[in-house]
């Protein structure tokens, strides 16, 4: 093997996968929004987890290739190990088996994180967002408020117009308060 083929060896071991601004060996904070179970036999509800508590915060680690809960307390540091790490097209996709589950994640370049379980009869899909753990220590730039729309007032074109308008009103009012005594009449119901 050539000195050449020594320092592409080394590079692409040393240098890590860029896509989309996200590094392979950066991280991701995770909030669940929503979570959703559907058996085989077509129930739907939330996940059945006996009594241990819905995770809420996340930490998906693409390098170490684990997802580590972070929240609540109760399942604080709970790791599941990750098979496969792939990036296509900005998004990204993980997958790992835990217990006999599949457990699949999509993190898109916008933020949105879809996670599902699938067991035997049963799907778990989970929903939420996905932030990159270096963005979250940093200070959103601040933009300045446009200023406040004048509001705007505009007078009838003409006197003329302003009565045509409320001639109008008069008439529909009037039309209104006629409907519900024809209606009355057609139906064959006397009136008085």
């Amino acid at each position: 093997m050539g000195m050449r083929m020594v320092w592409m060896v080394l590079l692409a071991v040393v240098v890590p996968v860029t896509a989309g601004g996200l590094r392979a060996d950066d991280a991701w904070i995770c909030s669940v929004s929503s979570a959703v179970a559907v058996d085989e036999d077509g129930t739907v509800g939330p996940p059945d987890l006996g009594e241990r508590e819905r995770p809420t915060f996340l930490r998906i680690d693409p390098a170490k290739k684990e997802l580590m809960l972070l929240a609540p307390a109760s399942r604080r540091g709970e790791v599941t190990k990750l098979d496969m790490v792939h990036e296509a097209e900005g998004s990204w996709i993980l997958s790992g088996v835990e217990h006999g589950r599949n457990v699949s994640i999509v993190i898109t370049p916008e933020g949105r994180m879809t996670l599902s379980v699938v067991a035997d009869g049963v799907v778990w899909s989970v929903f939420g967002h996905a932030l990159k753990e270096g963005e979250a220590a940093e200070p959103v730039a601040k933009t300045e408020k446009p200023a406040a729309a004048e509001p705007v007032h505009e007078e009838p074109a003409s006197e003329a117009s302003a009565e045509e308008t409320a001639r109008r009103a008069d008439e529909t009012a009037a039309a209104a308060e006629e409907e519900p005594a024809q209606g009355a009449a057609d139906s064959g119901a006397e009136t008085e």
